[in-house]
């Protein structure tokens, strides 16, 4: 065999090598990243309808594949509007049980469940950015097939991943109005800026193209959405709120920053983060307890957590809440 032949074989082998040892990275990160459960932890407090005098219905979804379980809540209902609480990263929607009381608190109806591998639902793992998509659209369906709650109007509100599903839901199933926080544009995106903080930027940045590809395999043609083209076209009124100091999702990656339909309205949180439904101190605070959780190193880390305020964390920002309620109307 001639010599540019042998040299021309090496090189594409090497090239294939190589491709293929960064698809195995992507799926790694995938799977750091999504392939386990999402439970409470228990050095933290997390409120409950009792905690604020909430009636509670017990529901269970099915989304296709999983089990999905959540709560009806409901205080003094004056208000013809159902809103579909989308949860964020984290132990489901029980991290958000001040903010379903507060729009409980206006009137509305909330039915919030647990995605996929999250706190109170089945499943071995979150499986994918995806799953929370198929959350809130088996959701809505449940709403929509309820003798109540078929009665009412349906709204989306979600904080980052659940912003991001319920962006992506409604350009599917037909709402009345859909309020995503801190939403991500697109997984690839939001996989490759968590992978930087653990790896270098231009290597997680190389890793782009092949978590596409690993997502299209799992999902098909939902596998890369963009939460923000989904917003363009989804026709109906959309508020985009995010924390100009938000340091999970990027303005590159920001679906409020992407986005430019006609029916979207944005709301740029001054001095805030990733929460921007919180106060500033609240996100302080919030801060402070999650740079403990990563470095816990003896009992006087228990006894920190013991003594810690988690109301004072989670206090909301009365300006956003009301944005959202009136936006809703």
């Amino acid at each position: 065999m001639e010599i540019w032949k042998i040299v021309l074989i090496a090189v594409c082998s090497a090239a294939a090598f190589v491709l293929l040892l960064l698809f195995l990275f992507a799926v790694l990160i995938d799977k750091f990243a999504f392939g386990r459960r999402a439970d409470k932890n228990p050095l933290l407090k997390y409120f409950t309808a009792d905690d604020f005098g909430l009636t509670a219905k017990p529901v269970c979804v099915n989304d296709g594949k999983t089990v999905l379980r959540g709560f009806i809540y409901s205080k003094k209902v004056t208000s013809n509007n159902l809103i579909i609480f989308c949860h964020g990263m984290g132990p489901g929607h029980i991290a958000y049980t001040t903010e379903i009381n507060y729009f409980c608190g206006c009137g509305y109806t909330v039915l919030a469940i647990d995605y996929c591998g999250s706190n109170m639902s089945d499943g071995k793992n979150i499986k994918g950015i995806y799953s929370g998509v198929r959350g809130v659209k088996a959701a809505i369906d449940f709403a929509r097939s309820d003798n109540e709650l078929q009665k009412l109007d349906i709204y989306l509100v979600g904080h980052s991943w659940g912003g991001y599903s319920a962006l992506c839901a409604s350009a599917e199933r037909k709402v009345c109005g859909v309020v995503a926080m801190g939403a991500p544009d697109t997984p690839a995106k939001t996989i490759t800026a968590g992978a930087a903080q653990v790896i270098s930027k231009p290597f997680a940045n190389l890793l782009k193209p092949f978590i596409c590809i690993l997502y299209a395999f799992k999902f098909g043609r939902y596998g890369n959405l963009s939460a923000a083209k989904c917003a363009d076209k989804n026709g109906v009124k959309t508020l985009l709120i995010h924390g100009d100091k938000d340091n999970i999702v990027a303005e590159g990656n920001a679906a409020l920053f992407n986005a430019h339909g006609k029916d979207v309205t944005k709301y740029i949180a001054e001095g805030k983060g990733h929460n921007p439904y919180n106060t500033v101190e609240a996100q302080n605070l919030l801060s402070e307890l999650t740079e403990r959780l990563m470095h816990i190193k003896s009992g006087e880390d228990k006894k920190y957590f013991e003594t810690f305020d988690f109301k004072a964390a989670t206090e909301e920002d009365y300006e956003v809440m009301k944005s959202i309620s009136d936006f809703i109307g």
